[in-house]
């Protein structure tokens, strides 16, 4: 049987056979630009070429024509050529099936972030309570503490959420990451902020946003509606 291969943003995953290909294509976790190969070939084809005879419709269920894609190179024999068969957590979520994180290991996550984001804080009170002491500058001081108090932590989650790891510390930790609902693609950093400044929803009343996590579909938390997000493991 035919194995196939899907290529993004430069990365190779796989291999699929043809039914996984079909079922990536009808969830649209496998995009018109993904690029598909088979063994050998020197550059992959755009699904969007080949979407004819992946089953495009009622009509190509009825009678469907295989995949033709013949190898357009022999294979690289070279022992440093890497692994074409790798298969890891960005092939699967190619394909939709993705793991969402349920709520204890997200918790866990919290909970490093949390001591994380604490030692962050002891340098900060640190740092200013030797300016305090060496300059003497007492006026003002409250309003810079309270900056100081919402500012880290806001880019510590927004930044490392919408960086190309998609997770703060404590989500690395765990493997997890933050990633759009729809499509299973990285945030970006506005996405990120409304996620986080949505996390003070999730924890009023009684931290009922967060409660509901493990009851919802996809496992998301009223922030993740919020700002259309999925925490995947």
């Amino acid at each position: 049987m035919t194995q196939y291969w899907l290529t993004r943003d430069g990365e190779r995953r796989g291999p699929y056979e043809e039914r996984e290909i079909l079922e990536g294509v009808r969830l649209g976790t496998v995009r018109p630009a993904d690029l598909l190969s088979v063994e050998g070939m020197g550059k992959g084809v755009p699904i969007a070429d080949v979407l004819v005879q992946l089953d495009g419709g009622a009509a190509g269920a009825k009678a469907r024509r295989p995949l033709e894609l013949a190898p357009l190179a022999p294979p690289d024999p070279s022992p440093y050529r890497p692994p074409s068969a790798r298969v890891d957590d960005l092939a699967e979520l190619a394909l939709g099936n993705a793991r969402y994180a349920g709520f204890w290991v997200r918790f866990a996550a919290s909970v490093l972030d949390t001591l994380v984001l604490t030692l962050i804080y002891i340098v900060i009170a640190l740092v200013l309570g030797l300016a305090s002491y060496i300059f003497g500058f007492g006026a003002g001081l409250t309003a810079i503490q309270f900056a100081l108090s919402v500012v880290p932590v806001w880019l510590y989650f927004a930044l490392l959420e919408s960086g190309p790891r998609c997770a703060t510390y404590g989500k690395r930790a765990f493997h997890l990451r933050v990633l759009e609902a729809e499509g299973l693609t990285r945030i970006g950093f506005l996405r990120a902020t409304v996620r986080w400044f949505a996390r003070y929803l999730s924890m009023a009343p009684l931290m009922l946003g967060y409660l509901i996590q493990p009851f919802t579909p996809r496992k998301r938390a009223l922030h993740d509606f919020i700002a259309g997000t999925v925490v995947v493991a």
